[in-house]
């Protein structure tokens, strides 16, 4: 018994529906991810859709009534997790956009720095989240409530870590 492949031959007519020759398809292009559209610049976006936060408050204005208003506690648990979604997405907005505004100005004086003859400096990941850290504390400073909070939460996840690093971390499963 052989199992090499069956010749065929050329002279053998194509059968009716095979495609031959390849036909060229029109290609889609996401003009997000296309080099086309150009670079994405931040600014102008927040720029023209600001009229998009403004909407957002009025919808979770709306949403807020309708929390107070509705009944069924299923549906009232829907439209909670919606709203605390809605409020999470602002926060982390708000969060990356101090995060921005921290690398602007130190970029701003290193600029300023460089004009005057001084070598350029860049900021290491972690003194950057330190820089992070002194602003939110400067933030949460704002209202005392926040900031014990924040105070609390990292008192216990420091803790949480110690324990850790004294009992060994985590134990693993044995797969025997």
């Amino acid at each position: 018994v052989s199992f090499r492949p069956m010749e065929v031959g050329s002279k053998k007519p194509v059968g009716r529906f095979r495609q031959v020759v390849e036909v060229a398809s029109a290609k889609r292009r996401d003009p997000r991810f296309d080099s086309l559209s150009g670079k994405l610049d931040n600014d102008l976006f927040e720029k023209s859709y600001s009229f998009l936060k403004d909407y957002q408050a009025d919808e979770m204005k709306k949403l807020k009534e309708l929390i107070k208003k509705e009944r069924d506690p299923d549906m009232k648990d829907k439209l909670q997790n919606q709203l605390s979604r809605m409020i999470d997405r602002q926060a982390t907005e708000a969060a990356q956009k101090r995060r921005q505004e921290i690398k602007r100005d130190h970029k701003r004086k290193e600029k300023e720095l460089v004009l005057k003859g001084k070598n350029p400096f860049f900021l290491k990941k972690s003194d950057q989240k330190k820089l992070e850290l002194i602003d939110k504390f400067k933030h949460l400073s704002e209202s005392p409530k926040a900031l014990a909070r924040a105070m609390e939460k990292r008192r216990k996840r420091n803790s949480a870590k110690e324990k850790t690093k004294i009992l060994g971390g985590p134990k693993r499963r044995r797969l025997d």
